[in-house]
């Protein structure tokens, strides 16, 4: 993969040295082509030469063809040096036309029709969305242009109508400098619009990561994360562990203090699954009163530990309304290595602990042994 080049999903946005680079490239085949020009109207239109043919061979094909691509090899040498700044490479990359307009202008009776070149790297500019760049390039061909004219004017060649084409020449870059503004901005605005679709669009798919009641990552999210984690620990040969939480007695709950004291009892266990989240703990709402956390890199005897200080805070959390009464969850709890094994068996064997503790006084976390490595055994095994 280029480094030149940035992939971000379907989008591939080129870097700006790259820019600079094409323009060097382009430089190269404009260089090329003023040679191959000059080469045809050698052998085309040889018995009208304005020199003998020997003088037109060395001053405007061999000794230009020199130039040019010397100038083209130390600019492209620069642009790809680490010693210039990435501003400086733009501007030298630009000059290139400017210096190849300036030549054809003073080399050439026909200087007042290529005055309109000067208008190629004030378009160019906009490729960096740099007002200030656009603006020197404008000055630049016009200077170089008004250059034109002295030496016009040296040589007793500067009459009125040359100095009407000038001014002319001078009033259309100042045209397409305000226009290249206009793209500028336009630019600007179109990617400030692009950045900010593109926030709403991340925006909106994080939260349909989430469940909208705890706040909490939904089922689906859970089923992603649970194969993403189980490549990632597999490939690392790190543990992988998980936790399923059920609510104790939650629809008796429900049924005589109403769901709204349910809902607060929900809510305040989330809060304390967000709490124990870090970059290697994530947990879920996978159900009503279900609950699940995936434990990266945590042995069974650490995500154990976890768990049992989120049962305790639970068992003595004071939530009025209860009638006092204890509200607890009950956890099952598996841990593999997981390069080899299946992941529905994973989470099945997490939830037939579930049902273990549920089915063995509640209140209390069972951890299933089946899968679980030598390493980390916990406190109950």
């Amino acid at each position: 993969m280029r480094k030149d080049v940035h992939h971000d999903s379907v989008k591939t946005f080129i870097k700006p040295i790259r820019w600079c680079r094409y323009i060097v490239n382009v430089g190269y085949a404009t260089a090329a082509l003023m040679v191959l020009a000059h080469v045809i109207w050698f052998f085309a239109a040889r018995s009208v030469l304005a020199f003998p043919p020997d003088i037109y061979l060395r001053d405007y094909i061999i000794l230009p063809a020199v130039g040019f691509f010397t100038l083209m090899a130390l600019i492209d040498l620069s642009v790809r040096s680490r010693r210039f700044t990435l501003l400086v490479k733009e501007y030298l990359s630009l000059s290139v036309f400017i210096l190849f307009s300036f030549y054809l202008c003073l080399t050439h009776a026909i200087a007042t029709v290529l005055l309109g070149s000067f208008i190629l790297p004030i378009f160019a500019s906009t490729i960096f969305s740099n007002v200030k760049m656009t603006r020197w390039m404008f000055v630049m061909s016009s200077a170089a242009a008004m250059l034109t004219g002295v030496k016009a004017c040296l040589q007793g060649k500067l009459d009125s109508s040359m100095l009407m084409q000038i001014f002319v020449a001078c009033f259309m870059f100042l045209c397409s400098y305000l226009l290249s503004n206009v793209l500028i901005r336009h630019s600007h605005d179109h990617l400030a619009a692009l950045i900010y679709f593109d926030n709403q669009q991340r925006h909106m798919q994080e939260q349909l990561k989430l469940d909208l009641f705890t706040g909490l990552y939904n089922r689906k999210t859970f089923e992603d994360s649970l194969r993403r984690l189980a490549e990632e620990c597999g490939s690392a040969n790190q543990f992988l562990s998980l936790a399923m939480l059920d609510v104790d007695h939650f629809k008796c709950v429900n049924d005589r203090y109403g769901h709204a004291e349910g809902d607060r009892v929900l809510l305040y266990l989330s809060q304390l699954l967000k709490k124990t989240q870090n970059e290697n703990i994530d947990a879920f709402r996978t159900g009503g009163d279900e609950f699940a956390v995936l434990f990266q890199n945590y042995t069974e005897k650490e995500a154990y530990r976890i768990c049992e200080d989120l049962r305790t805070r639970m068992e003595y959390a004071s939530l009025r309304n209860i009638g006092g009464k204890a509200v607890t969850f009950s956890c099952g709890l598996a841990c593999v290595i997981p390069r080899h094994i299946d992941l529905d068996r994973f989470k099945k064997a997490a939830d037939s602990a579930l049902y273990e503790a549920k089915n063995s006084s509640r209140n209390r976390i069972v951890v299933d042994h089946g899968l679980t490595p030598r390493v980390g055994r916990s406190p109950d095994g």
